[in-house]
This record gives structure tokens, C-alpha cells and sequence, in this order.
């Protein structure tokens, strides 16, 4: 690339005249002077032009006279960028040098408060092909014959003309420009409530073989189909995104025959007066005219309210199979939450290759829905929330279906797990995206993708990767052509670009975001390539753990992609993993491995011992135990006893004909068989209170002639008085207590003594369902509960060495 200098345009002159041999000498002075005081202040304006083969540029264009009047040889593709110093008009016979003649692309761009442009000013390019006439804000005239010089006009962009009205531009295209394919009038009269497509514009853009129309970003846009029909019947790629259609009523019936040609339809962003779509969550028979648009490339990117979530939950039945279906449809921004979607009936749905549910926020998506699109190439759920079922086994096979699946990006979707075989079925595979989730573990199974180039992890959680993983890079290689490349080129990966830059632009591509391409270094050479893999931005460990993953990363040919950034934790610092770390790391992990050879030893020691002495312990903690059941049975059954019982039954009298018919009965047997005895060993109120005496008096005493209470607590209990009472009493009176409750009881009004016995201790749940009792454990298991707790009270009476406590020991809650 070059500046074109004062010298290189006086030498552009000089040559010009000089090949004419038809002039006398006189006047080839007298034209060489005159066009020298011309050209001087024009080269030495504030102005830069940039020559670089067929492609020349001039920025900064502050003045008329900083407008390039000779072309340097060769140049076909002009772009001129202004400033906000250009007033009122552009200037005419600007391109009239014949150097402009094989000028086919022209740009003028950002000649902000340029106001109008005059009928001579694109005199000259005959052979102009491309015009862009762009972000001039202040323009709002173009002449009608603007265009009379310039016949072979095919591609034609007004773009962020805001206050450029759309009736102008009609004037200035009626009976001109009759190959004219792509008009884009993005952002055009921006300033009004509203764009109407009227008759003139309609009229305007008949007879000419206009394919792509793009008229987004505008207010409110009115049609009629009446009068647009014949404009669209040979439209393929039409946009207007970001806009809000309205239309007469009955044109939703229209739609099908006014875009029965489009390959490219865009609605991303667009809000509709009436919107023919189904997010319903029924069966619902199709024919091919219910069936919506479906151009070959659909974008309905956010054309659902976003605070409106979508359950899309349906079952189609087609009824033929002669509808036309999307080869790419986006999805994206539609606050799909759910996505289970079946097509029924007399065919599947071949034809899409790329579908689009990016941004949706989705929870789940069904293996039914994906398996409709057996032919799907590239899907992308990033920007979802897949991780709410990652847990399911549907998630396993999600993608069983795709077998020509070749990209899925799942990028952002706070996964934490990716099951082994969740590509198993995918041969095809050439892209996995599994960056900026949130995975700990990775480990899937890659020897069914022969054609793998790219798996991207980068920014998860991971500490390292399994050996089982890595070891598989051995057998996955790039496919190479026979033809070696020696030289590095940037390959995209992820999306494909249509053929033609003018058609659509650098907007339309297989994915909806060109910033978010996937792009790696491909070195194509003579030996075969790795597979690469992208583990930038994880939480990587160095230590005696991850020696192994550290060995596979810095000593094998697995190709990662900036490997020299790759990093990891050594301590409590973060260190680039370089052989030198490596070793360190391998020499602490040596030195660390002999010690505890030796700490090992010391322990095995040291744990023996240990044992032995638990051991001795413990046989001789068993026969103080059983020493002490002995002892509790003789003062059960002696004669002169202190405890007359071993359990105080407590409960309300509300509940007394459940305890009578199923608890008093089971309980009193299994103890008799504990102690060998037929005498009964659990007191209750309703037989051991002495009538006329105090109840508290009562509850006193058969509390300390017993050892263990066991209240059983209902609903009616928790509301009794008395029967909380009682529990308190076991309390102060250390007792242990025993708890049998009913099950499903609200213990949130319990008082404080019983909400902590529960909150303590473990405990009998039992239900009475119409008659039939249950009660777990068993009274077998809750016997042993009572008797162990019965010895335990009894020693805590044997050390205390009092006799039965006084009665005028308070209550204490």
C-alpha cells in the first residue's frame, strides 16, 4: 500500500499529456500549467489517500478540494470517507477524468452534513457496478436523473441515511438502473413516525431484477399486498430486522404467495401486528398452506416477547410432504424455555442444516425434537441452561439422532457434567464448543470422530484432564490433501459465508454472530495434524495429582492452541506450565513419596498399638455393659426394689384407645421377655394415679418409680398441658426419655423441652391408617432403645446415691 504524493499526481498529468500527439507543444504547456495551479492545493489538503493495487481509499475529506481528480492506473474500487466540515451539496463533475471510467465499486461514506446531491455528480463512471451512498445524516435530496449516467448499477446501498425520505428515492429509481439486483435502505428516514411502501415505490422497482431488498432498522413500515405483490415475486433475500410491519387485514392469507421465491428472509428483532406462528401445547394438523414462510435461510432472531416465556410443547401432524422447510432457521433470543417439538405423519424433515436456539434460556430441549432434523449439520445452544437437565438420562442420547451432525456449540450453559457417549453417535463431528461452562471432570469417548478438528474447554473449572482422555489424541488426526500448503492460514471453523459479499454482507453466515466465530490456527504441512483442543482460562493444578496430565500436555504432540499461555496453580501462585515447573514438580513429588514411606511405616506402627488398646477397650466397655443390664434385671424383680417399673407410658387421654388397642400391649410384652418376668413393667396415668391425690403429685411419683419415660406424641399431646408437663418432669428428674410420634405431626408449637428432645434424639415413628398400626423400627429394636436407656438411668441413681428425689423440686421449662 501507498500514499499518494504532490509528485505522483504531477506525474499522473505529465504522462496523460503527454501520450496525446494531436496537441502542439504551446498547448501542452498551456494545459499542463493550468491543471498544475489546479492539482497543487488539492495535494496539499488535509486529506490521505491510500493506493493498494485495484483498491484505493481517502480519509479524512474535510473540503471540496480534497476530492482525488485523477486516479492512479488500474483502480476499480474507490471509497472516499468525509467528515462533518463538507457543507451543504456534494460537487459535480468530480469523476469526470477518464481514470474514473473503469472505477466498478464506489463508497462515499459519513459526509455528515452534505444536505443534497446534484443530477452530474456520478458523471463519468460509466462501468460503476457497486454504489454506497452511506451515514451522510444531513442528506435529504438526491436529484431524480442522479443516476441517468450510470446505467449499469446492480448493487445499490443508501444505508443510515436518516433523513433521506423513501419517495426520493423512488423518484430517483422510476425507469432507471434496470439491473439493478440489490437495493439496502437501512435506517432511511429514521426521523418520521412512519415508512410507507406506497404505489411509486412499488413502481419504482418494477422491471428491474431486483433480489435483495433490505429495509431494516425503520420505524413502522406499512404495506399492501396489492401493491408490493408484483416487488416480491422475484425477491430472494429480504430483510427488515428491527422493524414493525403492519399491514391490512387478510395479509397474513398473502404471505405464502408474496415470498413463495424468497432463499433469505430476515425478521430478527421485527414486532408484528399479526404473527402466524404456533407456540402451542397441542396436536394440530398441517396442510402445506397452514405451513409458514419457510425460505431456505430464516432469521426470526427476538421476534417473541422476551418477558414471555415460550413452553413449546406440540405434536405436528403434516398431512403431504410438499412444503418447503428452512435449510438454516435462528431460533435465537426467543425465551424458548422449553423446546419438545414432534413431527408427525407422512414425512420428516430433511431439509434443515442449521438451527439456531441460542439465548433462549432453555432448560430443556427433547431428544424427540432434535431427532426431526436427522440431516442437521451445525446447532447451537449456547446461552441456555441445559445444566437443569444435564442430570437426566435423556441428555445422554440427546444427540443420538444427528448423524450428520458436524458443529454443536454449547458454550454457556453452566454444565458441570458432559456424560461420556454424548457424541458417540456423531461420526461427523468437526466442532464440539463446550467453553465458558462450568465443568470439573471431562472425559468422552472420541474414537467414533475420525474427523474432529476443534474441541474448545476453554474457560471451565477444570483441574486437569484424565489420562483415559488424552491417551485417545494418539488416534484422531486431520484429514490432509494430497497438495501440501506451506503456508498459515486463519480457518474458520464454525460458520461458512455465503459467495457473494454484496448480496448479504458479513451479517449472514451459518451462525448469527460473526464475533463469535471459533477460529484457529490451521499449519498446513506435510505431516498429519492433531486434533486441537482449546483449555485456556481453567482453574489447571501442579502437583503430584496432576503429573500426568502435566507429562501428556508438555511432551506429546496434542495440539493445543497457545500453549505457551497455558497456565496453572503451584502452591498459592499462578505459573506457566513449562518443562521447568514440570521437574520441580516431579522432584517434590520423589522427595515427598520417600518421607511418607517412612511416615507409613511410623504409622502402621503407631496404628496397631492403637487398635489393640481400642480393642481392649471396648470388650471391656461391652461387659461393664452387660454387668450393668444384670444389675438393672435384679432391681427390677427384687423385692425391697427403688424402681417399680421401667417405663412410664405418657400420653394424651385423646389418643388412649390407639395406645390401649396397639402401643401399652406390644410394649409391656416385649419387656416381660427382656426381663423374664410376667409381672407388668410400664405404668400409665390411667392405672397408677391414686384417685383424690394432686396430679402433679401423681405424675412425681411415677415418674421416680420409674426409669425410663416414653411419651407418645399426637397432635393432641402437643395441645395437652399435662402431657408436656410430664415430659418436663422426666427431664429435671433425669430420666431418659424414649419418644414414640405419630408421623406427619407439627412439632412447631411443641415448648422448648420437647422441640429439643426431638431435635436430639432419634425416635419411633408410627401412623394408624383406617385401623392398620405401623410403627418402625420395630418393638423389638425400640425395646433395646428403652432397656439401654433404663441401665443408663439406673447408674446415674447408683452414683447420686440418693433415694427417691422430693417432690418439691420444681418444674423448670
Amino acid at each position: 500500500m501507498a500514499v499518494v504524493s504532490k509528485g505522483e499526481h504531477l506525474s499522473l498529468i505529465s504522462n496523460a499529456i503527454q501520450t496525446s500527439d494531436r496537441l502542439a507543444k504551446e498547448q501542452i504547456l498551456i494545459i499542463y500549467i493550468s491543471i498544475l495551479v489546479s492539482v497543487i492545493p488539492i495535494t496539499e489538503a488535509s486529506s490521505t489517500c491510500t493506493v493498494n493495487g485495484i483498491y484505493y481509499l481517502c480519509n479524512n475529506i474535510t473540503s471540496k478540494t480534497d476530492f482525488p481528480l485523477v486516479l492512479p492506473t488500474n483502480v476499480q474500487n474507490v471509497k472516499l470517507m468525509g467528515t462533518n466540515k463538507l457543507e451543504q451539496s456534494f460537487p459535480d463533475a468530480l469523476f469526470n477524468h477518464p481514470t474514473w471510467a473503469n472505477v466498478s465499486e464506489l463508497s462515499i461514506l459519513a459526509f455528515t452534513k452534505a444536505d443534497h446531491i446534484g443530477s452530474g455528480f456520478l458523471n463519468g463512471l460509466k462501468e460503476l457496478k457497486y454504489l454506497s451512498i452511506s451515514s451522510c445524516t444531513d442528506l435529504n435530496l438526491i436529484h431524480p436523473d442522479i443516476f441517468h449516467s450510470t446505467p449499469n448499477i446492480e448493487a445499490l446501498y443508501l444505508d443510515g441515511n436518516s433523513k433521506l425520505k423513501i419517495y426520493i428515492v423512488a423518484a430517483a429509481l422510476i425507469n432507471k438502473l434496470s439491473n439493478l439486483k440489490y437495493l439496502s435502505l437501512i435506517g432511511i428516514q429514521a426521523s418520521e413516525e412512519h415508512v410507507v411502501l406506497e404505489q411509486n415505490f412499488s413502481k419504482a422497482l418494477q422491471k428491474k431484477n431486483l433480489t435483495y431488498l433490505d429495509i431494516s432498522g425503520v420505524n413502522i413500515i406499512y404495506v399492501n399486498h396489492v401493491i408490493v405483490q408484483d416487488l416480491f415475486a422475484n425477491l430472494k433475500y429480504f430483510n427488515f430486522s428491527y422493524s414493525k410491519i403492519v399491514s391490512p387485514r387478510g395479509m397474513n392469507d398473502h404471505y405464502n404467495s408474496l415470498f413463495k421465491n424468497i432463499e433469505l428472509l430476515d425478521l430478527t428483532g421485527t414486532q408484528y401486528s399479526r404473527l402466524k406462528f404456533y407456540p402451542i401445547k397441542e396436536e394440530q394438523r398441517i396442510s402445506v398452506s397452514d405451513f409458514p414462510i419457510a425460505p431456505e435461510y430464516f432469521f426470526a432472531q427476538g421476534i417473541f416477547r422476551p418477558d414471555y416465556p415460550i413452553m413449546w410443547n406440540a405434536r405436528y401432524i403434516f398431512e403431504t410432504c410438499d412444503f418447503k422447510f428452512p435449510k438454516m432457521l435462528d431460533l435465537s433470543k426467543n425465551s424458548i424455555t422449553l423446546f419438545n417439538i414432534t413431527f408427525l405423519g407422512a414425512c420428516r424433515v430433511h431439509e434443515l442444516q442449521t438451527l439456531n436456539l441460542a439465548s433462549n434460556n432453555m432448560e430443556y430441549i427433547s431428544l424427540n425434537s432434535l431427532s426431526n432434523f436427522p440431516s442437521m449439520k451445525i446447532l447451537d445452544l449456547s446461552k441456555n441452561l441445559l445444566n437443569k437437565m444435564q442430570d437426566m438420562d435423556e441428555f445422554s442420547y440427546i444427540f443420538s439422532q444427528n448423524k450428520d451432525l458436524e458443529i454443536i456449540v454449547l458454550h454457556n450453559n453452566h454444565l458441570t457434567v458432559v456424560p461420556s457417549k454424548l457424541f458417540a453417535s456423531n461420526k461427523k463431528l468437526r466442532l464440539i464448543d463446550l467453553s465458558e461452562n462450568e465443568l470439573t471432570y471431562f472425559d468422552i469417548d472420541l474414537h467414533n470422530t475420525a474427523d474432529l478438528k476443534l474441541i474448545n474447554l476453554r474457560n471451565n473449572w477444570l483441574k486437569s484432564l484424565p489420562a483415559t482422555f488424552l491417551e485417545q489424541f494418539d488416534l484422531l488426526f486431520w484429514k490432509q490433501d494430497t497438495a501440501c500448503n506451506q503456508s498459515t492460514t486463519t480457518t474458520n471453523v464454525l460458520f461458512k459465508q455465503f459467495q457473494d459479499r454484496h448480496i448479504i454482507g458479513n451479517r449472514y453466515r451459518y451462525g448469527y454472530n460473526e464475533n463469535e466465530d471459533v477460529q484457529f490456527e490451521e499449519s498446513h504441512s506435510c505431516i498429519q495434524q492433531h486434533v486441537m483442543i482449546n483449555i485456556l482460562e481453567n482453574q489447571f493444578v501442579c502437583d503430584c495429582d496432576t503429573l500426568v496430565f502435566m507429562e501428556r500436555i508438555l511432551f506429546t504432540d496434542i495440539g493445543i492452541g497457545n500453549r505457551t499461555e497455558l497456565s496453572c496453580k503451584y502452591g498459592n501462585n499462578e505459573k506457566l506450565l513449562t518443562n521447568d515447573l514440570y521437574q520441580m514438580v516431579k522432584e517434590n513429588c520423589n522427595l515427598a513419596s520417600m518421607i511418607g514411606i517412612g511416615v507409613a511405616s511410623s504409622l502402621a506402627i503407631m496404628l496397631s498399638i492403637f487398635t489393640c488398646a481400642i480393642t481392649i477397650h471396648l470388650r471391656r466397655k461391652s461387659a461393664h455393659r452387660n454387668q450393668d443390664l444384670e444389675n438393672l434385671k435384679k432391681e427390677i424383680l427384687q423385692e425391697n426394689r427403688d424402681f417399680k417399673f421401667v417405663v412410664f407410658l405418657s400420653y394424651c387421654s385423646q389418643d388412649s384407645q390407639i395406645v390401649d388397642e396397639n402401643i401399652l400391649p406390644s410394649l409391656n410384652m416385649y419387656l416381660r421377655e427382656k426381663f423374664n418376668t410376667e409381672r407388668d413393667l410400664v405404668c400409665t396415668g390411667a392405672d397408677s394415679f391414686v384417685p383424690g391425690m394432686l396430679i402433679i403429685e401423681e405424675i412425681h411419683r411415677c415418674i421416680n418409680e420409674s426409669l425410663v419415660v416414653v411419651p407418645v406424641i399426637t397432635p393432641a399431646f402437643l395441645q395437652s398441658h399435662w402431657s408436656q408437663k410430664e415430659c418436663v418432669t422426666a427431664v429435671n428428674r433425669h430420666r431418659q426419655v424414649v419418644i414414640l410420634m405419630k408421623q406427619h405431626t407439627d412439632t412447631s408449637r411443641a415448648s422448648f423441652t420437647i422441640e429439643n428432645l426431638i431435635g436430639q434424639y432419634t425416635r419411633g415413628i408410627w401412623s394408624d391408617n383406617e385401623g392398620h398400626f405401623v410403627i418402625r423400627p420395630s418393638w423389638n429394636t425400640i425395646c433395646e432403645g428403652i432397656i439401654r436407656g433404663a441401665s443408663e438411668s439406673f447408674q446415674h441413681h447408683r452414683r447420686q446415691n440418693v433415694g427417691t428425689p422430693t417432690d418439691e423440686i420444681p418444674l423448670v421449662e
